[in-house]
């Protein structure tokens, strides 16, 4: 039972729908019940005064509020039957131009001579291919040959510490 619950609000509700004996009992001698069957009686009143009010209004409001629904729905209306004649409209138009497209004359293939240049360059890859499988060396590798041919054999090839200069990132 939730703790903000009234636990007398059973009852309460059984005196309001129905006459119960119990309920009418308790409530005549519990003063917080009785306070809560007002507040729900004055509401129930005031509820029924604005039904009774809305019900009494005059012809013209209802007469009003009719000529409003019959104007919305031929807006409505009007809205459909011109979106019903331009949806289809607009169809044909991008049929009628897709056709037209089509048929368009198009831009024929003119006869392509062989590149001349195309064989020159499949004879310097064969050429190139030759000298490599002719060579003892990768192409790759071929810098690093110079550096041993060009070494007298009396220093190592590997003196990184000699060459390494001081290098800053500065501007």
């Amino acid at each position: 039972m939730n703790s903000n619950e009234n636990p007398h609000e059973p009852l309460v509700e059984r005196a309001l729908v129905s006459f119960d004996l119990a309920a009418e009992h308790h409530i005549a001698h519990c003063q917080p019940c009785q306070t809560e069957r007002e507040k729900v009686e004055d509401a129930l009143r005031q509820f029924g005064a604005a039904n009774r009010e809305y019900a009494n209004r005059p012809t013209s409001f209802y007469e009003q509020q009719a000529a409003r629904i019959r104007a919305a729905q031929q807006e409505s209306r009007q809205k459909s039957r011109l979106t019903m004649t331009l949806v289809p409209s607009l169809v044909v138009l991008v049929l009628l131009a897709v056709a037209m497209l089509s048929k368009a004359p198009g831009v024929r293939p003119v006869a392509v001579a062989p590149p001349i240049q195309q064989t020159d360059s499949d004879h310097e890859l064969l050429l190139q291919v030759e000298r490599a499988i002719q060579s003892d060396t990768p192409r790759a590798l071929e810098p690093a040959t110079l550096m041993v041919e060009d070494n007298d054999g009396n220093r190592p090839l590997n003196r990184t510490s000699d060459r390494k200069e001081n290098r800053t990132h500065e501007n």
